[in-house]
């Protein structure tokens, strides 16, 4: 199962919005294969990431954060290929503001639960959250 759809991408970003940056032969209709493309390489970018912090199987549906990831950094991908790419844009500060985000999610820093409804997805937070380092059996050693 993706983590987003097409679908999805289109209400984050809308419908107009996806058909200008894929229909690059002026048809007046999105390419879907274009569009299909940068979700999957969105994908594979953001979950090398959080395969860093765990290899638990994703939840089904993917958590908000991940979502909003993916968002980003199709639009990028979509995006760059595009004329007027500059470092100054708001859709290249948005995906450097999000490859910051996933560096901290695979270091541990941010948790890919922010709320109770993710927190009940099976599995549940325990399954996403880095190994505890400070456990009662790891303090044990140091105590006389």
């Amino acid at each position: 199962m993706p983590i987003l759809t097409r679908a999805e991408l289109e209400t984050r970003l809308g419908a107009e919005a996806v058909e200008q940056l894929t229909d690059l032969e002026n048809l007046g209709e999105v390419n879907a294969a274009r569009v299909q493309a940068a979700l999957a390489d969105a994908e594979a970018e953001v979950m090398g990431y959080v395969r860093a912090a765990t290899t638990a199987p994703l939840p089904d549906p993917a958590p908000e954060t991940l979502k909003r990831l993916v968002a980003i950094v199709a639009h990028y991908n979509l995006w760059r290929r595009g004329p007027g790419v500059t470092e100054s844009s708001m859709v290249y500060v948005a995906y450097k503001d999000a490859l910051v985000q996933l560096r901290d999610i695979a270091a541990g820093r941010i948790a890919l639960f922010q709320d109770a409804v993710d927190a009940a997805v099976p599995g549940g937070a325990a399954a996403w959250a880095p190994p505890r380092l400070l456990t009662d059996a790891a303090l044990a050693r140091m105590l006389p």
